[in-house]
Parts: structure tokens; C-alpha cells; sequence
């Protein structure tokens, strides 16, 4: 891994968490939800900081250049996030469509009443 990926891998992990930070002290972003971002930006300091370990993980697939196993598992993890994030939103959507039968059944209840 050369020394420049090091250090944008730095860079942008210190960026990362900087952003969710600010983003948590405005009240625009749940610290539940933040937990991910700090996690994957730590992950991606430790692999800078600890080239070693791209390396082993590298050669433990098979992958021949360690920043080409980096660039993997950024994109396996946002991969899995976005799953997440889909299931969630699938989760969110069902229950905005019952909120809004029950509010309309409501609404039609007391419209008989009247």
C-alpha cells in the first residue's frame, strides 16, 4: 500500500468522523445511526495506520495488491450498509401506510358521528 493512499485513508477517516460529529451536535443525524461511520472510519484509519494488516487479509484471499483489498472492503461494508438502510426504509414505509389507513379510518369514523 503506498504511502499516499496512507495518507488520504487518514485524511478522509479524520474527515469522516468530523462530519458525523457536526452533524450530531446539530441534532441531523441519530447517534445510533453514526455508530456505523465511526466504526468504518476507524477501520479504515487502522489500515492505514497498520499496513500490516490490508496485507495479511490480502494474502489471506488472494487478492494480489493490498490497496485493492481496501478498496473491497470499503465497498463490501457500504454494500452491507445500504442493505441495512433498505430494509429499514422498506420497515419505515409499511408503517407510514398503516399510520396513514388508521388516521384516514379515523378520520371517517367521526365524520359518520357528525
Amino acid at each position: 500500500m503506498t504511502g499516499w493512499l496512507r495518507v488520504v485513508l487518514i485524511v478522509a477517516s479524520l474527515a469522516v468522523m468530523v462530519l458525523v460529529l457536526m452533524k450530531i451536535r446539530k441534532a441531523q443525524m441519530r447517534i445510533a445511526d453514526s455508530t456505523f461511520w465511526f466504526l468504518f472510519a476507524a477501520i479504515m484509519v487502522v489500515f492505514a495506520v497498520f499496513p500490516q494488516v490490508p496485507f495479511f487479509f490480502s494474502f489471506l484471499i488472494g487478492i494480489d495488491s493490498p490497496s485493492n483489498f481496501v478498496f473491497l472492503f470499503a465497498i463490501g461494508a457500504l454494500f452491507v450498509h445500504e442493505f441495512y438502510l433498505t430494509v429499514e426504509l422498506s420497515r419505515l414505509r409499511a408503517k407510514t401506510a398503516t399510520l396513514v389507513q388508521h388516521v384516514a379510518l379515523r378520520e371517517e369514523d367521526e365524520g359518520k358521528d357528525g
